[in-house]
């Protein structure tokens, strides 16, 4: 059932493949997850459509600075104020008894906010007055345009366990069809809450015997890195790994199913490569190489930046610059193919390499376009 939701979301969601095995993987491990990235990516969207594909009890806010706890955790009862001198607020259909929740732009919240949250997300409780209320949350989902700054939300944004940072979509052809796409994501596959539960059991039992060593090293290598883990991000990465390796059709996690960790152990945008490169030192030596490619691909989409396409045609020095950054592009790709080759004699995974070679192809398709139409 979930190989068929995922499905679904991947018809629908154009270039959002890691998203959804994230925020699946979160929902399987009972964890939370957040996305970042600018405005208009569809983070709210997809989180949405992921919380329609299963019944259960859900709850969304997009937070302010002015968000109430009122508006999170639910009125105050006057009843009981005035009955029996109690604080208590009615938290049905709020946050302390929903099962899936989404707060958009949640670092906004205040401290007060902030306090509470912790404590659902980290114990599942939630204190209504003089009482403790269990917290049925399975997982909280956020989506937020910044990282926070301050220690207190530094804090906060620690118990994210999963952490994605949502681009634009890239290619051509998928900007087409994401023009044609129909405005209402429909669902066809639903899972019930118990169901879910089922699922999350068996997901525990994934043996993980054979990459825990794995695991470790590149513990050590990151830290090595100056890139920090904590233990309990440590611990709770081999619970996202047996959750992955579920999805993914399997009773024993392999190094394939490391590829999770990418999205654990970085803290600031600027260690996601540092990070990708060490797990994929472990995962698929043809995947590091290919990263080290997709980072010179980047650099040369920046120097496109600084061209004014309109007026490429008036400026040799500009004109120039595109034919250099079209003839690199090429050299890539011819580079890339090689690496497949090498990946498919060896029978290792090349879906990465397949997927950085659109991006060239794409890329490239774009230059020649405006170069023609010169």
């Amino acid at each position: 059932m979930l190989n068929r939701i995922r499905e679904e979301l991947n018809n629908y969601f154009i270039e959002r493949r890691e998203e959804i095995d994230i925020a699946l993987t979160s929902l399987l491990c009972s964890e939370h997850t957040i996305f970042l990235g600018n405005p208009g990516t569809a983070k709210s969207q997809l989180i949405r459509a992921i919380s329609f594909h299963f019944n259960a009890k859900y709850f969304e806010k997009l937070i302010t600075r002015f968000t109430t706890e009122d508006e999170l955790f639910g009125p105050l009862s006057i009843k009981e104020l005035k009955d029996n001198d109690r604080f208590v607020r009615k938290t049905d259909n709020y946050l302390p008894t929903a099962e899936i929740a989404f707060l958009d732009e949640v670092f906004k919240a205040n401290s007060s906010i902030l306090n509470s949250l912790l404590t659902i997300i980290n114990e599942r409780i939630y204190h209504n007055g003089d009482r403790i209320e269990k917290v049925p949350l399975i997982s909280l989902f956020s989506a937020s345009n910044e990282l926070p700054e301050e220690n207190e939300l530094l804090a906060f944004y620690d118990r994210f366990l999963f952490r994605k940072i949502v681009s634009e979509i890239r290619g051509d052809n998928n900007l087409k069809k994401l023009l044609l796409l129909e405005e209402e994501y429909n669902p066809k596959t639903i899972i019930n809450i118990d169901k879910l539960k089922k699922l999350q059991e068996e997901a525990k039992y994934v043996e993980v015997d054979g990459v825990l060593g794995y695991i470790i090293d590149i513990k050590k290598i990151l830290q090595q890195n100056h890139v920090y883990i904590s233990d309990r991000r440590l611990k709770k990465s081999v619970k996202a790994v047996k959750s992955y390796a579920y999805l993914n059709g399997k009773d024993k996690a392999d190094v394939n199913d490391l590829d999770i960790l990418r999205h654990i152990f970085w803290n600031e945008p600027d260690e996601f490569f540092k990070v990708s490169k060490i797990v994929f030192r472990h995962i698929n030596k043809y995947y590091e190489d290919v990263l080290e490619k997709l980072a010179i691909i980047e650099n040369l989409k920046n120097e496109l930046k600084y061209i004014d396409v309109n007026k490429i045609k008036l400026c040799k020095k500009d004109y120039n610059k595109m034919i250099e950054i079209l003839s690199k592009m090429a050299k890539i790709r011819l580079e890339l193919k090689k690496i497949k080759r090498e990946a498919e004699l060896k029978n290792c995974s090349t879906d990465f390499i397949d997927k950085v070679l659109k991006e060239t192809e794409d890329f490239n398709l774009y230059i020649e376009n405006l170069l023609n139409e010169i």
